[in-house]
Formats: structure tokens, sequence, C-alpha cells
């Protein structure tokens, strides 16, 4: 097999693990393929389902494993993997390193991102019209779930060897389209060369202090229990706050608050913005429901759920980034998810504080600032807009003084805290209506803001208008660096899934290049590290911040270098008239270096 790796120059990788935690996964067998007419699979650790014994009819781990070796490290065979991520991070804990690689998922993704999911079993329908044989069918599932080492070699051979034949069928046919499209640049400069910085930040993951999360456990029950009370003496009855069913009839049908308003299902509905509504109109038990809430997801979802996630060898979590699922091309967070800690909140300032540095070393965070707000004038060539970042002014005391035609001693923090709501607003195509529930102001008072606005910052207009004429004709728009993002719905007849489809094609170009100018500054900084021998690890990526663990002794240039590389990376692909900035904190928590 390796000889004929060899003389194809390609091959389809892919590994079967006893866990999708990569931590604990152990590998159970490889399969490849370098041909369309067939594919291998090599079993190495599957046992009995009787006894647990290793069966026999297997090759030696050892002795697969040095000529897996030597395919992944010649960088003269292409290896191509599905999510190769997972692959590459796995094969590394049996010093399997990879040279020259190619991956299916992200081809798909700088192909057809937002028309479809890049998952294995969706490719393989929507390319080759094939239905895989799926993983549940062979595990199982509930109770009765197995680990894949007690799959039966022949079963597994089947579902392993397919994995391996359909990579290389999607591979031939999007590498194809890849170059035919003229899509290349964005996988080749963004999208693949990422895949080995992210595999080294999740194989690092950050420091957690368990007995502080413990500790903070104990505190947020006791806070939702004390809130249940409260609410439960308002109600006069006990009942399951979480239960959205219970809690719509309470309100609604016993308390009789006028305002409820029915789900398909004829249940009252109890979303948050029902409930904000209810707690703006003074009552007290919509503002207690949203605290508990809020108190008790951030409990299950992280300072219990962190507990058990920690890796018990070095005490820390690791995150798991997807590549693939946002039409914009920002990195999602999974298993724990570390980028929906609300960093607004004390409650989830108080969480940060739980990610801590190891001795000798800081946490250092480095944030652009206001960069989509900074894109939007770039992209739509605003010269008021741009000339407001370019003197280092203010944004939004900046847009304050424009909208609302005051002078400096005039501006209050009202007219600034309005002007930040209508920037952003703005973005996201909010309307009158959306604004005035947002600054609890009349719809006409809202609808006069947005006017004045655009006469200020008439070319905000015309990109918005531009966007959504764009999406209408060619069914998508496209960042500064080319990624194309794919808008469903734009023609549709439906006003709620067009207005949707339009907000999308404003945004999506705005936050999708500030998410290319973030993963190239992270491919810079990984590169610079790697040459200058620093001794930084890059630990997270959350939207527009990235969290470093660095040397105290290396911090001073460690910062310099970093700082420096996210402002102006973009600059060698890209001229730029606004100027992007970054600010910094340091400390011994994440929460501190905040």
């Amino acid at each position: 097999i390796v000889e004929e790796c060899k003389n194809k120059g390609t091959v389809a990788i892919d590994t079967e693990t006893n866990s999708l935690n990569l931590e604990k996964a152990t590998l159970v067998g490889i399969s490849l393929s370098y041909n369309e007419e067939k594919a291998f699979y090599i079993p190495i650790n599957h046992k009995d389902i009787e006894s647990g014994k290793r069966l026999k009819e297997q090759l030696d781990e050892k002795q697969v494993l040095e000529q897996i070796k030597l395919v992944c490290s010649d960088s003269s065979i292409l290896k191509i993997g599905q999510n190769l991520k997972y692959d590459i991070r796995l094969l590394k804990k049996y010093n399997v390193t990879f040279n020259s690689i190619d991956d299916t998922m992200l081809l798909s993704y700088a192909l057809d991102n937002g028309l479809t999911r890049h998952g294995m079993d969706e490719l393989s329908y929507r390319h080759l019209n094939h239905e895989t044989i799926k993983y549940k069918d062979l595990v199982g599932s509930g109770k009765k779930q197995i680990s894949f080492d007690y799959v039966s070699i022949d079963e597994a051979t089947k579902y392993a060897a397919e994995d391996a034949l359909i990579t290389l069928k999607l591979y031939n046919i999007l590498k194809t389209r890849l170059i035919k499209e003229k899509a290349s640049y964005v996988y080749e400069k963004i999208d693949k060369p990422l895949i080995k910085v992210l595999s080294l930040m999740e194989e690092k993951g950050i420091k957690v202090d368990s007995k502080y999360l413990h500790k903070l456990s104990k505190e947020f029950l006791k806070e939702s229990t004390k809130i249940e009370k409260l609410i439960f003496k308002i109600t006069g009855k006990e009942f399951n706050i979480g239960s959205p069913k219970q809690l719509g009839e309470i309100l609604f049908l016993e308390m009789k608050i006028k305002g409820g308003k029915k789900t398909k299902t004829g249940t009252y509905s109890t979303d948050s913005g029902i409930l904000e509504d209810l707690s703006l109109q003074g009552h007290e038990i919509a503002k207690l429901v949203l605290e508990w809430r809020e108190v008790s997801k951030l409990r299950s979802t992280y300072t219990d759920a962190l507990q058990h996630q920690i890796d018990t060898n070095t005490n820390r979590v690791h995150t798991s980034y997807a590549t693939a699922t946002t039409l914009t091309g920002r990195l999602s967070s999974n298993d724990p998810n570390l980028q929906n800690i609300p960093i607004r909140t004390d409650k989830g300032r108080q969480i940060r504080h739980a990610f801590i540095t190891e001795k000798k070393y800081q946490l250092v965070s480095f944030d652009y600032s206001q960069i989509e707000l900074r894109l939007a004038a770039e992209i739509s060539k605003d010269e008021n807009f741009i000339a407001a970042f370019v003197n280092g002014e203010d944004i939004h005391s900046s847009t304050a003084k424009e909208i609302f035609n005051l002078h400096d001693e005039e501006l209050s923090s009202e007219h600034r805290r309005k002007a930040k709501a209508i920037n952003f607003g703005i973005l996201y195509g909010i309307s009158p209506y959306g604004l005035a529930k947002q600054l609890s102001v009349t719809n006409s008072e809202a609808k006069n803001y947005i006017e004045n606005y655009f006469k200020r910052f008439p070319k905000i207009k015309d990109y918005m208008n531009f966007q959504i004429d764009h999406a209408k004709t060619h069914n998508f728009v496209e960042t500064m660096f080319g990624r194309k993002c794919n808008i469903k719905g734009i023609n549709d007849k439906n006003f709620a899934v067009r207005g949707f489809a339009e907000r999308q094609s404003i945004n999506a170009p705005i936050q999708g290049t500030a998410a290319d100018i973030i993963k190239l500054s992270m491919i810079e900084i990984y590169n610079c590290i790697v040459q200058k021998n620093i001794d930084a690890h890059m630990l997270l990526q959350v939207h527009d911040e990235l969290v470093f663990e660095i040397k105290e002794n290396t911090i001073k240039e460690s910062i310099k270098l970093i700082k420096y590389i996210m402002e102006n990376t973009h600059l060698k692909y890209k001229d730029f008239k606004v100027p992007l900035t970054v600010d910094y904190g340091i400390g011994n928590t994440w929460g501190e270096s905040h």
C-alpha cells in the first residue's frame, strides 16, 4: 500500500477511534484509498465484545504506525482527509506528523458555503448521490451503544474503507471545481494553513481552576434558589420555571398579564424578547425569570459542565474549533464552547476568572477594537466614516454629533449610547421598529435617527443597497478576501425569510472580512512564534479576540510582535484606508486580562 501511495502521489486517509474525545481517544484502525476503485481498512485495536480482549486477526500497531509515518511525513504524497484536523491531532499522539495535505470539508466550505452542510454524509449524497453507512448503524445508540473498538472487523472495514473512498472521490470533484471557479485563494491562503494552527491550540488547551468553579457553582445554585423563592412568592405557588409551557400558563392565564402570544403548538411563548418586554413594562416576575435563566444556564453550561471536561492529567480543557459551520467564516468552539461566555455581565466575567495560567506565565488577551465598524467604513468608502477612524475619534461620539447635530459640549453619555446602538444596528439591518424598541423611543423617532444617519453617511446606505442587489442577482456576497457567502432566500416571497436574507447580505461581507483578517493574523503569529522560538502559546480565539499564554520574561517583545501582526497583516494582501487597532490586557486569569 505504501508503495502504491508513493506511485500515485495521493492518498485519502481516515482514522477510527474508540472515543470522540481526542484527549482520551485510542486509535482503532486506519483506512486508506489511492484510487477510485479500491480502499483498505487496517484494523489495529479491535476487541472481542464478549471477553474485551484484543482480537488476534489484526496487524501490529507499531508496524502499522511505522508505515503510516512514512506516508504522512512524505511531502511528495498528498494526504487528503475529511476534517483532517481530527486525524492530525489523533496521530500526533503516536508521533505521526503530516506534510502536504488537503481537506474535502474545507474545499466544500470554500465552494458551497451557505448552500449545504459540509459533513461526509451530506457531501456524499450531494456530489455522488450515495448514501453512506451511518456510524450509528454500527455502534448503536443510547444505553446499548458500543465504542468503535467493539465493532466487528468486517463491519468496520465496510464503514471505514467507504469513508476513505468517498473522501478521495469528493476530492477529485471539489479540487477540480476549486480551480475552475477561482475559489483557491481563501482555501489555500486562509482555511488550509489554519488547520495546523488550530490543531496546536486545541492540543494545548487552557488551564482551569476546578476548585474555583466548584465554589462558583455552589454560589450560582444558592442564587437561583433565592430567585426561585421570590418568583414563587409572586405567583403564590411552586412550578417548574424551566418549563415554557408552565411558565406561559402562570404568566398569561393565572396572573392574566397582557401581551401573551401563542406558538404554533398552542402554548404561550416565553422567549427572552417577550420577557424583556414584560420586564420593561414593570412586571417584576419577568425580570426575575430572566435572572433565573441566566444563572441556571451559566451553572449547567459552564460551572458544572466544565468541571467534567477538565483533562485530569493537565488540568486543562481542550475546546474543538469547527471550521466549516458559519456563513461568515467565523470559527465556532465546541465541547466546551468557550465563545459564548458572556463578557458584559458580572457572572460571565466571574466564569472567565476560572481560566488560569501556569506559573511564570501570564494570560494576555488581544482584541480588535470596533473591527466591524472600521470594516464597514472601509468597504463602503464613506468619507465621513473613514475620517472619524483616521483621525482617531471616538466613533460613537462622532456619530452622535453627526446625527443629533451637536457640538462637543452638548454631547452626553445618553447621546453616545444611542449612537452606539444605531452604529451596530445599521450593520445588522435594524428596522425603525427594532431600533425604537432597543432605545425605548417612538417608531417615528427611530425612523428619524436612521434617516439622519444615512444623510450623514450616505455611502453606508449605498453599500447596503449594493449588497442586497448583488445577492438578489447572484445569490451570494463576498468578503474583501473573496470568501463567497451564498445567501439563501434572498428572493423569497415570504417577507420574514427575505428580510433575514437581506440582513445577512449586508452583514456577511463585514463580519466575514473580520473573520478572514483574524485568521490571517493567527497564521502569521504562529509562523513568527515558531521562527523566533518565542515561549508563547495561542490558546483561544473568541470572535475578535485572541488569548495567549506567554512566558513572563518574553512578555514585552511578544505583546509588541502580536499587536503589530494583528494590526498590519491584512495590509500584505489589500490596501486599507482605515487603520485597525488592537487593545490588550494582561492577567493571571482570563477575566483579569480584560
